[in-house]
């Protein structure tokens, strides 16, 4: 469970060993935790030095090499001297270190809290368990922030416990992949850990890059589009990636039979807090116009995963796409449909939604019940409809903190796509070369 950018496969042994390793960790950052954390560090820097020597050396030796060598020099020395910093510094980056998580656990707090006032303003059930998080990330936050030193213990106890079940995670994941595959069956279903938030939710960035470097060099090309199987998948999870704008931490849907089911805040009216809260609806809309539009016209890439389902698997999606959308919702237009339907006499119709019944044949569902009624981006968003709609043909991926990214999927999709015995079978990668 590492994070795997573009690979196009990892082998069984690598979760074995990364499994062992984490669980050794953990259960030493318990009990000798400091003593961990200094390693830690003498470690990471020691890696971050070797990785900008090697960059220079594979710059230099790289035949297609252009005129960025004055930039790569220039950040390879920036991350020695940071080594170099974090090394001779141990006790400050210690100190930090329980800040910064006491800083996360604080953010997470106004999240929590936000959510709260949210559910109580529209009556919707399961703020207990919100109340809960909002101790535990209020508790905690303080208590490292106030007095990071003496508290770093605690940072130590989480860090332990999250590595081993990490650790076990992956062990799990070795057995899955050594096992027939029809004994597999069995235990695929099964919890995952998920990476932290503030890991995850870099990770479209780093992908845009990824893609860009792909694009430029002919032989990578061939990582943008790659089938395990020759079937046609059965569903699709699309993940967007862009560079700015709302996509540009990710956005998610699910294709099927042709067909998108998206999930967002489209009513532009609605919207609140920066666009991060505004009414819940749903798009259906043309698979390939859908793409196209976001495509061309959004200046996006689109990561597209290919499911291989079995019949009961295709019969529960249509059951849970057919609850999605018609239970508790109601028919909703964006104000380029009210103008031809003669409700409105003029009007900028400009925005997304508009757009999008225009040119994918987009209609739409405003959720008028229930904790998607709501749209809030570091809650209710598109991953949480797309774990739902998934169900049981994928891992229940735990919501620690209440919060599921599209970083987080992409790094549990290409997980799962990188393995041999996995329903993930395919990944393609739209680009605006697929439509010249």
């Amino acid at each position: 469970m590492v994070i795997v950018m573009l690979n196009r496969s990892i082998k069984p042994l690598t979760y074995l060993i990364g499994g062992i390793t984490l669980l050794i960790l953990g259960i030493t950052s318990i009990f000798i935790g400091k003593n961990m954390l200094n390693l830690t560090i003498i470690f990471v820097s020691i890696i971050i030095s070797l990785n900008a020597i090697i960059e220079i050396i594979q710059y230099l030796f790289n035949k297609n090499k252009d005129k960025r060598i004055i930039q790569v020099i220039i950040k390879s020395i920036i991350n020695i001297l940071f080594a170099s910093f974090m090394l001779f510094n141990k006790e400050f980056v210690i100190r930090s270190f329980s800040i910064i998580v006491g800083i996360y656990l604080l953010a997470n707090m106004i999240i929590q809290i936000i959510n709260y006032i949210i559910y109580i303003k529209y009556h919707i059930k399961g703020r207990i368990i919100i109340i809960i998080r909002l101790l535990f990330f209020s508790i905690f936050g303080f208590i490292l922030v106030l007095n990071p030193v003496k508290n770093i213990k605690y940072v130590q106890l989480i860090q332990g416990l999250y590595l081993i079940l990490l650790g076990i995670s992956m062990i799990n994941d070795f057995i899955i992949e050594t096992i027939p595959e029809e004994k597999s069956n069995n235990i695929k279903k099964q919890i995952r850990l998920p990476l932290p938030l503030f890991l995850t939710v870099f990770i479209p960035k780093r992908l845009i890059n990824l893609i860009n470097e792909a694009l430029e060099v002919p032989d990578d090309k061939s990582v943008l589009n790659i089938n395990k199987t020759k079937n046609k998948p059965d569903l699709e999870v699309i993940i967007h990636l862009a560079e700015k704008g709302s996509a540009a931490f990710g956005h998610m849907e699910v294709c099927f039979n042709n067909k998108i089911y998206s999930y967002g805040n489209y009513d532009k009216h609605s919207r609140k807090l920066f666009s991060s809260i505004g009414d819940g609806i749903l798009l259906i809309a043309d698979k390939d116009k859908y793409i196209k539009y976001n495509v061309t016209k959004l200046n996006r890439y689109l990561v597209s995963y290919g499911f291989s389902l079995t019949e009961n698997q295709i019969r529960e999606i249509k059951k849970r796409i057919t609850f999605l959308i018609s239970n508790n919702t109601i028919d909703w237009y964006p104000d380029l449909a009210l103008y031809d339907q003669g409700k409105l006499s003029t009007g900028n119709f400009n925005d997304i939604s508009s757009d999008l019944y225009k040119e994918a044949n987009g209609i739409f569902k405003k959720i008028i019940k229930g904790k998607n009624q709501k749209f809030f981006v570091l809650k209710n968003n598109c991953a949480l409809v797309v774990d739902y709609i998934l169900g049981s043909i994928s891992k229940n991926i735990i919501n620690i903190n209440g919060i599921i990214a599209p970083g987080t999927y992409y790094e549990y999709l290409n997980n799962e796509f990188t393995k041999k015995n996995s329903n993930v079978v395919s990944r393609k990668i739209y680009t605006k070369k697929d439509f010249r």
